[in-house]
């Protein structure tokens, strides 16, 4: 297909399509198999226009541009002022478990290029366990950024499930079927909700082919995310690192669960809770009420929670074996 999109095997009343995208894979679901060309047309839009934003391993994304920038305040284009603000609201929201500022913290865990590139990195400086400078510190007024000297910022955990989003609206719009739109684990719906809702399998891995343990469900709700410790992991001076980042410790997330699912009514408040999460590990649990979200928990060694009403129907009874480094 056109645009290096690859079609899904075909399944009764769905047609989609998939292709590597923002350093995972977008998938794109469409009740409609005559409207999936436009659909694909606007799922590449928004992927081209955020990762020309928000990109920390493009050296001319916008954001890379700021972090590379020495004046304490610099004006940011409208884009980039919306991911910001989320970024900033959901920091807020979760008490700083999310935080973009956590940028230095991924650069001293070796996250500094595209994770398919990573690997082994011997002979680099010890990690270090410094906070990170904390999103309170970062200002941003309409279009004009404030932060101290040497912030650097990452939206990792928010700007792809903010495409995720504005993929799916803009794919609906454009087709006037009903779309699915995942971006590595970040689903975001748009369009009437088929019949019976959307089935989507969670693992551990959202690469995975359905044959690892995991659950089975209908989505009904406009957004899911999934995020975890397993996946994006790699070795660095001999110890597994992973690209959750922990901002009061600035070292990878250490904490109960290693893999959290959330529905919410967009894919990025589903992204935000099940980042902050597992980040929070032990109080996980009592933030996710906050919110009155639904969740699927699975401790490191495996055990699966069910949380705020999250159903238990498709959930195989096996635990995962536990993994090193999780």
């Amino acid at each position: 297909m056109d645009g290096g999109w690859t079609r899904l095997p075909p399944v009764p009343g769905v047609s989609g399509a998939w292709r590597p995208a923002l350093g995972t894979t977008a998938r794109v679901l469409i009740s409609d198999g005559h409207q999936l060309a436009p659909a694909l047309r606007e799922a590449d839009r928004v992927i081209a226009e955020v990762d020309g934003l928000a990109s920390r391993f493009r050296p001319d994304s916008e954001l890379s541009r700021v972090n590379s920038d020495p004046r304490p305040e610099v004006s940011v284009s409208d884009g980039l002022a919306g991911l910001l603000a989320e970024a900033l609201f959901w920091s807020r929201a979760t008490d700083g478990l999310l935080d973009p500022t956590v940028g230095a913290a991924l650069l001293a865990a070796g996250y500094d290029r595209d994770f398919s590139q990573l690997g082994e990195h011997a002979g680099t400086p010890a990690v270090p366990s410094t906070p990170a400078p904390g999103w309170h510190r970062v200002r941003l007024e309409g279009t004009l950024l404030s932060r101290p000297p040497g912030v650097l910022l990452d939206l990792g955990a928010t700007a792809k499930a903010a495409a995720a989003d504005s993929a799916a609206s803009r794919a609906a719009a454009a087709s006037g079927a009903a779309c699915l739109v995942s971006l590595g684990g970040d689903i975001a719906t748009a369009g009437p909700v088929p019949s019976g809702g959307w089935t989507v399998r969670i693992e551990d891995d959202h690469r995975g082919g359905g044959d690892d343990p995991g659950q089975t469900v209908s989505l009904l709700a406009r957004g899911m995310a999934t995020s975890s410790t397993v996946v994006r992991s790699w070795i660095r001076q001999g110890m597994t690192m992973h690209h959750l980042i922990d901002p009061r410790t600035g070292r990878p997330a250490q904490g109960r669960w290693r893999t959290a699912t959330v529905v919410a009514d967009t894919c990025l408040q589903a992204n935000a809770l099940s980042t902050a999460a597992l980040v929070g590990g032990d109080g996980a649990e009592d933030l996710l009420g906050r919110f009155g979200a639904a969740a699927r928990l699975v401790a490191a060694d495996g055990r699966v929670v069910h949380h705020g009403g999250w159903p238990s129907q498709g959930e195989e009874l096996a635990p995962l074996p536990s993994r090193a480094g999780c």
